[in-house]
């Protein structure tokens, strides 16, 4: 009964504080805890993410055509898309151009390499310097490999030339994110036969080559 009763005691008191002081919460990587501030909030930094992120970015491409970009997973790494940005120019016509996200199921071919760590209109860059290169398929304008599941799709309109200066300027880069608000973000698995292809029809006779594909992805 005795001990019964002392158990129950420090039960009590145990919630009591927990009640009164909160739970510590302490960091999975060092013996730091969580703080909280003067106005009693616990604040949280965002971008400080420790997982290799990337971008992976073409400019100056053909608009007359379609255009696109393809990212595949590496053997032993897959990735998640957190952003998506898209330029285009004005045409001849107004038109429609219609993008496209798409998860693809076999490896593509051909196109043009994003160049690791490149220095010139293409590249897939290390956001860290040091985490390390990307090491999956990534090409601009290249042949998707077999189509998977609409993962995103929108459309935006082509602004039409017209004579000396009533030329429009092109609209501004359109650009998607993903997971901000704590949904789901696309996500690819590790195995050279899984990506993404992301398609942008062409803006029509008369387009500048000012199309633009920019992709930042985080590799898991």
């Amino acid at each position: 009964m005795r001990i019964a009763l002392v158990c129950s005691f420090l039960i009590l008191l145990l919630a009591g504080t927990a009640g009164a002081q909160g739970v510590p919460i302490k960091s999975g990587a060092t013996s730091d805890l969580a703080t909280v501030d003067t106005n009693k909030n616990m604040r949280t930094v965002l971008g400080q993410s420790t997982r290799a992120t990337y971008t992976a970015s073409a400019s100056g491409l053909t608009t007359t055509a379609a255009y696109s970009m393809q990212i595949e997973a590496e053997a032993g790494r897959g990735f998640k898309v957190s952003k998506i940005c898209v330029g285009t120019t004005v045409a001849t016509a107004a038109a429609l151009q219609t993008i496209i996200l798409r998860r693809s199921t076999a490896a593509g071919s051909g196109g043009t390499t994003l160049t690791a760590e490149g220095t010139t209109t293409v590249g897939v860059a290390q956001l860290v310097p040091g985490t390390g290169n990307w090491g999956g398929r990534s090409v601009h304008t290249g042949t998707a490999g077999t189509a998977g599941a609409v993962l995103d799709q929108w459309g935006m309109t082509v602004g039409e030339l017209g004579a000396g200066a009533a030329d429009p300027n092109s609209q501004p880069v359109f650009c998607k994110t993903y997971g901000d608000n704590g949904e789901q973000m696309p996500t690819v698995a590790s195995g050279t036969d899984n990506g993404i292809s992301l398609s942008v029809s062409s803006a029509g006779a008369g387009g500048l080559a000012s199309g633009s594909i920019a992709i930042t992805f985080i590799a898991e």
